[in-house]
């Protein structure tokens, strides 16, 4: 089964056409603690920023 992962993060080094093309992501807490009571308090750990240069991952 084909996963897709929704992403608006333009300037990640995993973005193409409103996908995560990582092959896997990390989502984590903003503070220390492992709960969450919405999607705001929440983090993509995954996030690289494009460098100069840099190909993106294409699907």
């Amino acid at each position: 089964m084909e996963i897709s992962v929704k992403c608006s993060v333009s300037n990640c080094k995993y973005y193409s056409n409103l996908e995560c093309t990582a092959e896997a992501i990390e989502v984590n807490c903003d503070d220390t603690s492992m709960l969450a009571s919405e999607s705001r308090e929440t983090c993509c750990d995954t996030f690289k920023p494009v460098d100069e240069g840099d190909e993106r991952p294409r699907k």
